[in-house]
């Protein structure tokens, strides 16, 4: 019927001249210059368009920077003995009181135990306190009390079993757990070592240091690679090591590109030309290389940063290895208008197929 085919004709002339506010999906305006210079309104916040310039890149904060330190360094001090500790105390030419019990038992068998009040007994002198005491001080302390039995005593006083004093490493590592502080002072990187090592999935830029009740994070990789040792703490008492993992240190890679998906962040620095090689690059026949874009929550609250990377000529994938992304940014490749305007097409097309069926079927 003739209305019918007017009625397609006028259908096809309207949706056309509407089609480029029609096109599904999402889509960023790839024409920086007609985009505002300053902030703009958008459903969830601000957002400010940056396009990636040498100057830009220079002024970003490095992925792998952190807070200055707050905690005090632990200085090098004599171990105090605590409750738990066992005490090897050896008197010279006294065995019966080196080795009361024979001399076929280990230090720590035949040894001391620090009681749970910081006494030890010990033959002629009994109750003798020593917790809070180092062995220098025990030493002189017990060698006071026996001079009233044994003429000039001659003593040696040890510690044959670390027991009172732990901290603990978890997370991230081979073998978590709690450890033993001894005399000799024991850095992160040193109790790292004795927790078998990083994990593979640790995340070297994000440990967390508890004493007390403060948390500091920790950057391993600044420790390990920027030689900045006054973050490699001496540990504690109570001190607890935890090595995040990596799996909430990603970006995401989405829109015209091979495989859009999220990447892990290695310990080193991941650039904006690296995660597009690692998706397969973008597909060159739909994506507008104008609009390249990494979208980033902004350290100001409210405010979202948009660089842009115009990739119309291939030498801006060398800025873009200068370009250093941080945990959770998010890199939108656009559309190119005819790959818009083909998807467009391809929902239009359906709905005009039925009506010229239907029209066909009518007569």
């Amino acid at each position: 019927m003739p209305w019918i085919k007017s009625a397609l004709v006028l259908a096809s002339c309207i949706l056309t001249i509407s089609g480029c506010t029609t096109v599904p999906g999402s889509n960023i305006d790839s024409n920086v210059f007609e985009l505002p210079r300053g902030p703009f309104e958008s459903p969830a916040s601000e957002a400010v368009i940056i396009k990636i310039s040498p100057d830009v890149i220079e002024g970003l904060i490095p992925t792998g920077s952190t807070k200055h330190s707050s905690f005090t360094a632990v200085p090098p001090v004599a171990y105090k003995v605590g409750p738990g500790d066992v005490l090897s105390i050896v008197v010279w030419d006294h065995p019966e009181l080196t080795a009361p019990f024979g001399s076929f038992n280990n230090a720590e068998e035949q040894g001391n135990v620090v009681r749970a009040d910081g006494t030890i007994f010990y033959p002629f002198v009994g109750a003798l306190e020593v917790a809070g005491l180092d062995p220098a001080q025990i030493q002189e302390k017990l060698s006071n009390r026996l001079s009233e039995f044994i003429e000039n005593p001659q003593l040696d006083v040890r510690i044959a079993a670390y027991r009172s004093q732990r901290f603990a490493i978890t997370g991230a590592v081979n073998r978590p757990g709690m450890f033993a502080v001894k005399d000799v002072p024991v850095t992160i990187v040193e109790a790292l070592s004795l927790a078998g090592g990083l994990a593979p999935i640790a995340n070297l830029h994000d440990a967390k240091l508890t004493r007390g009740n403060k948390t500091q994070t920790i950057s391993i990789y600044d420790i390990l690679y920027e030689g900045k040792t006054e973050q490699n703490y001496v540990l504690a008492h109570g001190d607890v090591l935890h090595m995040v993992p990596n799996e909430n240190r990603q970006v995401y890679v989405m829109g015209e590109v091979t495989r859009p998906q999220s990447l892990s962040m290695p310990a080193q620095d991941l650039t904006l030309t690296q995660a597009l090689a690692e998706v397969g690059g973008i597909v060159e026949s739909r994506a507008n290389a104008k609009g390249v874009y990494v979208v980033r929550q902004s350290p100001y609250d409210n405010i979202v940063d948009v660089f842009q990377l115009d990739m119309t000529e291939a030498w801006a994938l060398a800025l873009g290895d200068e370009f250093t992304l941080q945990s959770r940014d998010i890199i939108y490749v656009t559309a190119a208008p005819i790959t818009r305007w083909n998807r467009w097409v391809s929902n239009v097309l359906p709905s005009l197929q039925g009506l010229y069926n239907l029209n066909r079927l009518e007569r």
